[in-house]
This record gives structure tokens, C-alpha cells and sequence, in this order.
């Protein structure tokens, strides 16, 4: 049988519009990757700006701690716990990097004063002869005074694109701004300030006021100033693309949750307006006319669950993880992750359990979650589907032809279709190793030799890489076991039952786990983003599992003698199922990691292939399995429905979804 490429494609055109991405109203499948667990209460996540990649997370006790790129895990940056307080809602809540901090190494710390719970924004400095350490020497450059109540601290400083300092205040808390703080020039409470850091040293006060701020000059009090009204401004951020937007979300009374884009001299309500409702609490001066009103709103009354907005960031990541220009953030109580493009607020993620109090960005722009009462910061990221040749998030159906090393890829949502042959030609007998070896989010076709040879394609620019790992007998593994979103060139030997890892940052390791007749299988089974070894034992049908997370083990019975091991995320959760697929009742067996629940479905017969994927983009893998004797595959799609698809592939291709390339 010849490949029908003329049936195909058609077929192909035909199931257009089944699903498609970045289409209105529908938002691509993403996924929170844990990447830092074990935290003491981790409030915000940044990144100094300074190329290096690295991440600082800051602990409310006062602990800032650095993550090297490609890490998941950190180490002390500074730690100055005497110098703040954690009762009610204070804390160490944010810093903010110079933006010359690659060569001056200043930064600074947004924290309440343990002396009284006055804010107070200080300066503090990276060690020159160690570059992951900060001196503890503070410089203290302003101080607001929080008499009475330890809430509304507001909690976030950033630089903004013209150099100065922001930081946005609470109204000195309280229900309903007992002292009317928000409204008052004459208090820097429910503001946001503006100030210039860039100023001789030696001078006091240690900053200027930015002549533009526009009440400089006005009144005592007023200088600071640059747009006032605002409740509890907790977490605000710059859009790092476009006009460079403030985007600032605040914290409502018992009624209304707002996100305000600021402007110099703007005026947001507080206490007049809560959201766009007046509050009556100074009714003569409800005037719509008078106030800048909020962008969107949502409700949060006593009956609804919602309770106090997390303001997040504007999506602009190198990865296309989520719609450009979309604004992501969240609700501190449900732990609901929202988003907001084009006049709609669309749900992105559910987290109940958690208490949502910051997002974060990298240096790339993909953002981060810190939840503080478990202890973890995770990253939003694409729910990629295994064999993604196009970047769509969806499994392509595609298999590889020993007899003449070639892939032939079909996708069947746009019809595209694609023949790579080997690229150069070494000797001896070669193996599919597709997997996202450039970090683009699509998969690269690339071929295994058995004398340890690998070459594969980069899908991002185009150029042929070889490298040379492994020995003849070996199994090849690739997959991302560093969790830096790079495929790592990865082999199993089973005369000794040891894995040997390359990973794309150059580490190199080894690690003995399983027996000689032991399945090797690929799959992040904890769900933090990082491939687990993990074996599959015919002989007693139990699966082994090295958590990467931990280096807990897990080990479970599930299958039997003669079972193929077709693992997957099957209810995306993030993490992978254990499952086998029996062909000698063509039935499927399945324990979801979500809830431990067992589920068993007919789907195939003796001598068919499973090929699980992610065929329908909705961020869980689909059951599939591909019949080598019609060269037809069969796909009940998690989303609803099933897909039939004939003459992709003749007798002796190996379908590349499958087993050993999830």
C-alpha cells in the first residue's frame, strides 16, 4: 500500500475547524508547572534584567531567594527578617532591580517596618565579589506612615521605562478609609508614587522628585504623587510591550474587583467609587465626570466566592504560551487564574486550595504563580502535545519509516504535510528521537544511531545538529529532564539498567534504574515539569518511578505480561497516568494521577499501536492507537468524539506518538 497523500490531505482539509487556536472566545491549553516547592510564603517572583536568567522569589518573612536558570531550586539571596513584620498583611511584598543593575548593582525592597508597619521602600546592593549573594546594609530612600491598621499595604515596586521608581500605596486600611486618605494630596496613603533614585550620593532626602509628577510643587505632601484614588493596589505591573501600560488591580471594598490602567495625575475613585458604583460614603461627590473609570470589573459580594483581585501582567512571552496582549491575573481567595482579552474575562485555571498572591514574570516574559500557603511557585505554560511538528499544541499524526529513515507528518488541522528524510547519512541502522530539542514549542524530527549518533533538525532556524551519546544496545529516551523546556539526549542501557542524561545546559549524569528486561518509559509523572525515570516490568506489571521532584519513589502495580505501557495525561492535570493498553482484548487501562480513579475502555485489537496524544489541543492526551496491517488510526478525542483516519502509513512504520516519545 502506497501512501494516498491526495486522501489525506483532503481529509486533512476536512477536519479544519474541528478546533483551532487564538480563535475568539477559545484560549490555548496551558498548564501550571510546578517549579519551586518548599517556600516559606512566597509573595513575588522577578528577574533582574540583567541577561544572566536568573529568578529572585521573595519570602513575606524577608527572605529573597535566587534560582539559576534551568534550576529548580534556590538559594539565599538576602535575608533582612529583623528589619520587617508579618502580622496582618505585612511583610516583605516585592522588590524591584535597578535598571542598571547589571552594572551598578542596586536594588529595592517594598517591605512594612517592624518598628511601627510604616512602608517603607530601601535600597540594598548585590555583592561585587559574589553575584548570587546581596549585602544586608540597608539605605533607607522613603517612609510612609501606616498608623492603626496592619491590612492595605498596597505591595508593589517596579521601574518603570522612564527610569523612576513606582510603588503603589494602600489607604492606611480599615473598612471605607476611615481618614479618606485616598482622595487626600496631602497623603501619600492609596497613591501611586513616582520617585527619581538616581541622585547624588550623600543627598537627603535620598531621591528627587521627577518634575513631571503632576503635583510637584502643589502642596506639602503632594511631590510623590502620581495617580490617586486607589483602595488596596496590592500587585500592578508594566506591560513590557506597546505604550508600556500600567496595569494596576485593586482590591474592592464588599462589592466590586477592579483593574485600572494608571495615567499621570489620574484620579480612581476611592472612596467615592468602588469599581463604578458609588459608595455613598461621600455621595455629594459622585460625579462620573470626576473620576477615571476602571477597565473591567467583577463582582465580589459577601454571597460570591471571590473575594480580592491578584493583579498579575500583560502576556508578551517569546513562547506564545497565551494570547499576546492578554492580561492575566486572579483572585486571592477561589484561586482562579483569569484572563482578559478583547472585552472578555475568560477563565485560564482553578487552584482552589491556594491562596493566590502574586504572579511574575522572566526575562523572556513567561509568568509565574506564587502560591503562598502551600509553599510553590509554578510556571504557566503550554500544554505541549507530543509529536507537534507545527506548533499548534496538537498532536500531528506522524510515523517513521525504517526502511528508508524517513518521516512522513500529517497535520490534520491545517492540511500540512511534511517529508524529512535522513539527513546524513552515518551507517548502521537509525531510530526516530523527535522531541522539542530548541525550546520553540515544536517538535523536531531527529534520528537516533545505534552507535550513539544523533542529529536532528532545529524547527526554530532551521540548522542540522549532531551530537554523539550512547552505545549500540542502548535505548534512546530524549525528553526534558532539566525542566529548562529543552529536549535532553537521553539513553538506557539495559545490560546494566542505567540511564545517561545530556542535558541541553551541558550537565551530564548518570542513574541506575530498572532491570535488563524492563521498559524504559518517558513522562512527567509529578507534574513539576521535568521528565521522571520510570521503568515498566513486564514480568510483575509494576511500574518504578523516581520522582524528580523529590527523588521519592513510587512504586505500582498496573498491567500484566504482554501489556504495551501508554502513558499520558489523559485528565491534564500535568501530570502523567499510569496506563496500558492489553491487545489481546483491545482494551485500555488507565489510573488517573488526578484522582486516583481507575477507568477501562475498549478501543483497538490485537496487534494494533497506541499512540497516545494530544490530537484534539485541549491540553489532555487522547486514546489512539494505529493499525499498521490498513495503516489507519483511531482516535477518541478527550474533548468529544472520535476520528478515523485511513492511509497514514504502511506495514513495518512506527507511529512517532507513541510510547517511548510522549
Amino acid at each position: 500500500m502506497k501512501f494516498k497523500f491526495a486522501i489525506a490531505f483532503s481529509l486533512a482539509m476536512a477536519l479544519i475547524g474541528l478546533s483551532a487556536v487564538f480563535v475568539e472566545g477559545q484560549l490555548p491549553a496551558t498548564r501550571l508547572q510546578n517549579r519551586f516547592t518548599g517556600l516559606s510564603l512566597p509573595m513575588f517572583v522577578t528577574h533582574a534584567g540583567d541577561g544572566s536568567g536568573r529568578l529572585f522569589i521573595v519570602e513575606r518573612a524577608g527572605v529573597i531567594r535566587v534560582v539559576q536558570p534551568g534550576s529548580n531550586t534556590s538559594t539565599v539571596y538576602l535575608n533582612i527578617t529583623p528589619l520587617t513584620t508579618t502580622d496582618g498583611e505585612r511583610g516583605l511584598l516585592s522588590i524591584a532591580f535597578h535598571p542598571d543593575f547589571e552594572s551598578n548593582r542596586r536594588f529595592f525592597c517594598y517591605f512594612t517596618r517592624a518598628a511601627d508597619g510604616a512602608i517603607q521602600i530601601s535600597e540594598f546592593e548585590q555583592s561585587a565579589a559574589d553575584p548570587n549573594v546581596a549585602i544586608a546594609t540597608e539605605k533607607p530612600i522613603i517612609t510612609v506612615p501606616h498608623p492603626g491598621f496592619a491590612n492595605h499595604n498596597g505591595g508593589t515596586l517596579a521601574f518603570g521605562p522612564d527610569g523612576y521608581l513606582y510603588a503603589a500605596t494602600g489607604d492606611g486600611g480599615g473598612a471605607n478609609d476611615p481618614n479618606n486618605n485616598a482622595q487626600n494630596i496631602n497623603s501619600l496613603l492609596g497613591k501611586m508614587l513616582r520617585i527619581d533614585v538616581n541622585v547624588p550620593a550623600g543627598q537627603q532626602p535620598p531621591y528627587s522628585i521627577p518634575p513631571t509628577n503632576p503635583f510637584a510643587g502643589a502642596t506639602p505632601g503632594a511631590d510623590e504623587i502620581f495617580a490617586r484614588g486607589l483602595r488596596n493596589p496590592f500587585r500592578w505591573s508594566f506591560d513590557r510591550g506597546g505604550t508600556n501600560q500600567i496595569w494596576l488591580a485593586d482590591v474592592g471594598q464588599d462589592a466590586w474587583e477592579e483593574v485600572n490602567t494608571i495615567v499621570s495625575g489620574g484620579n480612581y475613585g476611592w472612596r467615592v467609587y468602588e469599581g463604578t458604583s458609588c459608595t455613598n460614603l461621600d455621595a455629594g461627590l459622585c460625579n462620573p465626570a470626576n473620576f477615571l473609570p476602571p477597565v473591567f470589573v467583577y463582582s465580589s459580594q459577601i454571597t460570591s466566592s471571590r473575594c480580592s483581585i491578584t493583579g498579575g501582567y500583560v502576556y508578551r512571552g517569546n513562547l506564545g504560551t497565551l494570547p499576546n496582549g492578554s492580561y492575566i491575573y486572579g483572585d486571592f481567595c477561589t484561586g482562579e487564574i483569569l484572563l482578559w482579552n478583547n472585552t472578555q474575562q475568560q477563565p485560564l485555571h482553578n487552584i482552589s486550595g491556594f491562596t493566590l498572591v502574586g504572579f511574575g514574570e522572566d526575562e523572556a516574559g513567561e509568568l509565574y504563580v506564587a502560591q503562598m500557603n502551600h509553599g510553590i511557585v509554578q510556571k504557566v505554560v503550554p500544554a505541549r502535545a507530543n509529536a507537534d511538528f507545527g506548533g499548534d499544541q496538537r498532536t500531528d499524526l506522524a510515523i517513521f519509516r525504517p526502511s528508508n529513515n524517513t518521516y512522513y507528518i500529517l497535520n490534520p488541522n491545517n492540511g500540512n504535510i511534511r517529508v524529512q528524510g535522513v539527513f546524513h547519512d552515518v551507517g548502521g541502522q537509525k531510530f526516530s528521537a523527535a522531541e522539542d530539542f530548541d525550546g520553540d514549542g515544536r517538535t523536531d524530527v531527529g534520528f537516533y544511531s545505534e552507535d550513539g549518533g544523533w542529529q536532528y533538525e532545529s524547527s526554530s532556524n532551521g540548522t542540522i545538529q549532531f551530537a554523539t551519546w550512547g552505545e549500540p544496545g542502548d535505548i534512546r529516551m530524549p525528553g526534558d529532564y532539566d525542566g529548562d523546556g529543552r529536549a535532553d539526549l537521553v539513553v538506557w542501557r539495559p545490560s546494566n539498567g542505567t540511564w545517561y542524561q545530556r542535558m541541553a545546559t551541558g550537565v551530564i549524569s548518570t542513574a541506575h534504574w530498572g532491570e535488563a528486561d524492563d521498559i524504559p518509559i518517558s513522562g512527567d509523572f509529578d507534574g513539576d515539569g521535568r521528565y521522571d525515570l520510570a521503568v515498566w516490568r513486564p514480568s510483575n506489571g509494576n511500574w518504578y518511578v523516581v520522582f524528580s521532584l523529590n527523588n521519592s519513589i513510587q512504586v505500582n502495580t498496573y498491567g500484566e505480561p504482554n501489556d504495551i505501557p501508554a502513558t499520558g495525561d489523559f485528565d491534564g492535570d500535568g501530570r502523567n497516568d499510569l496506563a496500558v493498553f492489553r491487545p489481546s482484548t483491545g482494551q485500555w487501562f488507565r489510573k488517573l494521577s488526578s484522582n486516583n480513579s481507575f477507568a477501562v475502555t475498549s478501543w483497538g485489537q490485537n496487534e494494533d499501536v497506541p499512540a497516545v496524544g494530544d490530537y484534539d489541543g485541549d491540553g489532555r492526551d487522547d486514546m489512539a492507537v494505529w493499525r499498521p496491517a490498513t495503516g489507519t488510526w483511531f482516535i477518541i478525542r478527550s474533548s468529544g468524539g472520535t476520528l478515523q483516519i485511513d492511509g497514514w502509513g504502511i506495514p513495518g512504520d512506527i507511529p512517532v506518538p507513541s510510547r517511548d516519545n510522549p
